[in-house]
């Protein structure tokens, strides 16, 4: 419910736009009563002077341009309301998908451990689209069906407070009874409901994604099997929806109908003569009736609308772990130093330590390289130093200063960081190398090209459309090597004092990869460099080599030191050459 509230409290901020909808709501239903009411008392009134005089004149204009005037104004008072509701609408899924984004921005790979991308598109377009329910089909028809009742039952005290009493008595009982039955059959059908489109997503995720994969291993029909259970079952939710819908319509009428009679019995009872008002009364409650239809589904919904509140109130809360300093650093040496001390870390206290006790130096202009077995903690460590995590135990240092001390913005001046997975993002070649550097008016094209052409890139311009072709989905794709040739070329682009390298050449033919190292050592001669490496040729022109295993630094020294050792480093390579 507290969730609930801080939606309640968001849409504070727009309540002139909601109470323009609303307000029109209401004067279009209060025009269909009048409506009826007006059109009930003309049709009855003519009916019975007709049957007392055949020939009495009857002025039928006046009631007739009063109908006339009431549709006019109804017809007019729709339309606007039409559009306003469903600007309000657009504008509040706008909003509310621009709050969630402004408010995974500035998280960490930290805060979005536990949350994958298609829980955040999930989040983004079907629970948004779940909590647009909560203004109309919650906020909007409560105030509406409120509010005209309310101006009904007092309007109708003044014309007869016993039918005026038997209709709130009944509308009170209708309301109570659709908490009790409708909110609990929404409880389970909408938490089935939050469920099936995860699962929905999910599914539709891995087939755009791995369709490939599936094509291969022959899986295809397995996972559009799934995807059927799932549509059969989501068809079945909204089926036993319709049937609740249907239900609660028969109530109302049900309900319509007991006030009839009731009108009737009264009117005998006490020998009232209806005469012209029966109809009036009974196209007045008709049309009543369809303003109470929304109620099944605001008790229906609510429950839906509670788990979706939920998991975007889980992010919109959520607050960057990480946080950094606004005081820059002025750094005007062209490398840095590291230190890192007694530095522990995991990425959730329920499993071991990923990283245990680990202390290393590397001096300005040091080229090292850190090396072990997949899964020892060597690429974690690299995010460490990044500040995409923070560690759990013991502290690093970037020249002297402990790397919570550096802002953001100088921290990611000074680091180049190659990771071991390079993204290639659904955008223009140069877009693809520049990232970050957009603004820079330092960089041209020339100079880009000049890098595509040192790190073996040049066949991408083998076309018209030069830097501007269009890469990744409906444009061009790279293979891995490609990637990482990619992924060297935004590191020297970048060009930090010191260079983070993961895996920097892997996937790539061995004369490649000695020109990317090559080129590497060269181009980073006077920066500090750090490899995540398994190739023996890097490691041989490293000044230091660092060996990991289980979360552990258990021995470091230069290449033939360690070869001549004949200890773990020395194992390792005999084993996996």
């Amino acid at each position: 419910m507290f969730n609930l509230l801080f939606f309640l409290k968001y849409y504070q901020k727009y309540i002139k736009k909601i109470f323009y909808g609303i307000l029109l709501s209401i004067i279009n239903n209060l025009m269909n009563i009048l409506l009826s009411i007006i059109s009930g008392y003309l049709l009855t009134s003519t009916f019975l002077l007709g049957i007392k005089n055949y020939y009495i004149d009857y002025n039928y204009l006046i009631p007739a341009t009063i109908i006339r005037i009431i549709s006019i104004i109804k017809i007019i008072t729709k339309y606007f309301e039409k559009i306003i509701q469903h600007n309000n609408t657009l504008f509040l899924l706008k909003n509310l998908r621009i709050l969630i984004l402004k408010k995974i921005f500035p998280l960490y790979p930290s805060n979005l451990i536990t949350i994958n991308n298609i829980e955040i598109l999930n989040i983004l377009i079907s629970d948004i689209e779940t909590l647009d329910f909560l203004y109309m089909k919650i906020i909007s028809p409560i105030f509406i069906i409120s509010i005209i009742t309310l101006i009904i039952l007092i309007n109708l005290s003044f014309f007869d407070i016993i039918f005026s009493l038997i209709l709130f008595i009944t509308t009170i009982y209708l309301v109570l009874f659709y908490i009790f039955y409708f909110y609990n059959k929404g409880k389970i059908i909408g938490k089935k409901n939050i469920n099936i489109k995860k699962k929905y997503y999910y599914f539709i995720n891995n087939i755009l994604s791995f369709y490939t994969e599936y094509k291969i291993f022959e899986d295809i029909k397995h996972i559009f099997n799934k995807i059927k259970i799932l549509e059969l079952k989501w068809q079945t939710i909204q089926s036993i929806q319709n049937n609740y819908n249907i239900q609660s319509q028969l109530l109302i009428t049900s309900i319509i109908d007991i006030n009839i009679l009731l009108l009737l019995i009264y009117s005998h009872i006490y020998n009232i003569k209806l005469q012209h008002k029966f109809i009036l009364f009974l196209l007045f409650l008709i049309t009543f009736s369809k303003i109470l239809f929304p109620l099944s589904n605001i008790f229906q919904n609510i429950n839906e609308i509670f788990l979706s509140a939920k998991k975007i109130f889980n992010i919109i809360e959520q607050k960057p772990i990480i946080c950094f300093i606004n005081k820059n650093f002025n750094n005007n040496n062209s490398s840095l130093k590291l230190y890192i001390d007694n530095l522990s870390f995991y990425y959730n206290r329920k499993y071991p330590y990923i990283l245990k006790n680990i202390s290393l130096y590397i001096k300005k202009k040091q080229k090292i390289a850190i090396t072990g077995h997949n899964g020892c903690g060597k690429s974690t460590l690299l995010m460490l130093l990044t500040r995409g995590w923070d560690p759990v135990k013991g502290n690093i240092y970037l020249n002297e200063y402990n790397l919570k001390k550096w802002s953001l913005s100088s921290l990611r001046k000074n680091i180049s960081v190659m990771t071991q997975k390079i993204y290639l993002f659904s955008d223009t070649l140069k877009n693809n190398i520049l990232l970050n550097n957009q603004n820079n008016i330092n960089i041209n094209n020339d100079y880009l090209i000049e890098i595509l052409k040192l790190v073996g890139l040049e066949k991408l311009l083998d076309n018209n459309t030069n830097l501007n072709e269009w890469m990744g989905e409906g444009g061009r794709i790279l293979s891995g090597g490609e990637l990482k040739k990619l992924g060297i070329a935004r590191t020297i682009l970048h060009n930090g004092n010191l260079i983070l390298l993961d895996e920097p050449t892997e996937g790539l033919d061995i004369i490649s990869s000695k020109k990317i190292i090559n080129l590497i050592l060269s181009i980073f001669q006077k920066k500090t460099i750090i490899f995540i490496t398994h190739n023996i040729n890097i490691m041989k022109k490293m000044d230091y080599i660092y060996f990991m295993d289980n979360g552990y630094l258990i021995e470091q020294g230069k290449y033939n030191n360690l070869i001549n050792k004949k200890g773990y480093y020395w194992d390792y390579l005999k084993n996996n050459i």
